[in-house]
């Protein structure tokens, strides 16, 4: 069924210039219906008549018209338009061509899924075996040094019990509740961008670190330095309206100043 069909207004006008105003409105839903049954529109007076729908008679005598016209025929039992029934091919064959690249692609896309699947499944067990590999090893070790413990042998420990950022994280999500508090009680600007840079900085940095604590820690230190450059920012701004000075002739003036201060010191 073609839904859309394209329509060249000019060979329009010029098929129909002979048709009255009437029989042009009966026409356009004449081939209206033949593409909507797909170049198969029976003919039948009755389902014509409760399709558009128009009176028998009317009907009747519009459907002579157009027939002698030559813009419609009746051919084995179905109405025939020359224009529509190679509008009706070139619509079916183009479906029927972005269906199979469609069934292309998704056959593609569950392809590259399945191997997707399977290399992460891959990766756990590998990581598993990682992981089974390191207890045993750290489970031997500390056999071995538990009559010899030393403040070396405590620090290894503490490190190896931290975690990365994004096994408490996700470096791509929301702002955590607490940081995203912090944040707004310190007046950050856009603090979803701050995490954001902030998060993935740290993600980028291998091996393990902080651990939960000291990731909430750097996070407020970040928060106070950007809240401290937004307020230099705004000063600097207020100072280049209200007096018109430059950047260059303010920096030049604290220079002097810390100069004088350390000849009266000495």
């Amino acid at each position: 069924m073609a839904d859309l069909y394209m329509r060249n207004i000019r060979d329009w006008r010029e098929a129909t210039l002979m048709l009255t105003f009437e029989e042009r409105g009966y026409f356009d839903e004449i081939l209206n219906l033949i593409y909507l049954y797909d170049d198969m529109l029976p003919d039948d007076d009755d389902l014509i008549c409760r399709a558009m729908p128009i009176h028998r008679r009317m009907h009747e005598r519009l459907k002579e018209k157009l027939i002698k016209c030559g813009l419609i025929e009746i051919k084995d039992g179905l109405y025939f338009n020359k224009r529509a029934a190679k509008e009706v091919k070139k619509i079916n064959k183009l479906s029927t061509k972005n269906r199979s690249k469609a069934e292309n692609r998704w056959t593609k896309s569950l392809e590259s899924r399945e191997k997707g699947d399977a290399a992460a499944d891959a990766g756990a067990m590998l990581k598993v075996k990682v992981n089974s590999e390191s207890e045993s090893y750290l489970t031997n070790k500390s056999k071995r040094c538990k009559n010899a413990k030393s403040t070396k042998t405590r620090h290894d420990d503490k490190r190896n019990s931290k975690c990365t950022i994004d096994e408490i994280l996700d470096p791509d999500g929301q702002v955590p509740k607490e940081y995203l508090a912090y944040a707004k009680e310190q007046g950050l600007k856009d603090p979803q961008r701050v995490f954001l840079d902030w998060a993935n900085w740290w993600l980028g940095e291998n091996g393990r670190k902080a651990g939960p604590r000291g990731w909430l820690a750097t996070w407020k230190a970040r928060v106070r330095k950007d809240v401290d450059r937004q307020m230099a920012g705004n000063k600097n701004k207020a100072g280049r309206s209200g007096t018109g000075a430059c950047a260059t002739t303010a920096g030049a003036r604290l220079a002097l100043d810390r100069r004088r201060n350390r000849r009266r010191k000495i």
